[in-house]
């Protein structure tokens, strides 16, 4: 028998969330720290070869039944809340998007980003924020970085190839932020951590720079946070 998960997005600008609701939650198989450099291989491919990575998501597409993702081989299908909508304005904006520096692994990046994956595998919760009111600029200060650090998040993927797709297609999120910050040129270094979460199954965050500490290294850019998004699953 096949299970119908219903898609949630949570978003915030500049720094992005995306989650999809699991009522069978998903888990991530294998050695967690592959999985994380495989996220970050993934996103690399997507920002050098952006007309290869269109491949990947006309393929994608051709799974679609109305706005019900049927993938061949998985008991589990995704109820999307555009449909084929999104996929193919990111089709549109990769095949016409210049090609992009790889973003080189970050230490620092990647202990901020594996803080709040251990915070949030504890609590359940969502967002960038931590229980004490830190952001993802405190993580990063907190291991000797700056704050010039952009955030996205992913719950309840699959696998890597999942935590990008479905950052890159941003179903259900109106500004499209998670694919725009994703595709940004300015950005040069990246630290990716995954675990568990109890609600969604998985969380991976991509925590991102222009410089490899967060720290002040190009024109400085304001970032204006909006309110956060508290759209939940369908149940």
């Amino acid at each position: 028998m096949r299970t119908v998960l219903r898609s949630a997005l949570l978003a915030l600008t500049i720094t992005s969330t995306a989650a999809f609701a699991q009522s069978a939650n998903p888990s991530f198989h294998g050695d967690i720290h592959q999985l994380e450099a495989n996220v970050l291989a993934t996103l690399n491919v997507a920002r050098a070869q952006p007309n290869v990575y269109v491949e990947t998501l006309m393929t994608y597409r051709g799974y679609f039944k109305a706005n019900l993702v049927v993938i061949p081989g998985q008991t589990i299908d995704v109820q999307t809340q555009e449909g084929t909508v999104p996929v193919d304005e990111a089709v549109d904006f990769l095949s016409t998007h210049p090609t992009l520096e790889t973003l080189q692994p970050s230490e620092t990046l990647r202990l901020a980003a594996a803080d709040h994956v251990a915070e949030q595998s504890r609590t359940g919760k969502t967002g960038h924020f931590g229980a004490d009111g830190s952001g993802p600029s405190d993580r990063t200060l907190k291991h000797g970085g700056g704050k010039q650090v952009a955030e996205v998040i992913a719950y309840g993927a699959v696998d890597a190839e999942d935590v990008i797709r479905q950052l890159i297609i941003d179903d259900g999120v109106s500004d499209r932020g998670h694919r725009i910050l994703m595709f940004a040129d300015h950005l040069r270094y990246a630290g990716v951590a995954c675990g568990p979460h109890p609600e969604f199954g998985t969380m991976c965050v991509i925590d991102m720079g222009d410089t490899p500490d967060a720290k002040p290294g190009g024109p400085v850019r304001r970032v204006q946070v909006a309110a956060m998004d508290e759209t939940k699953p369908k149940q």
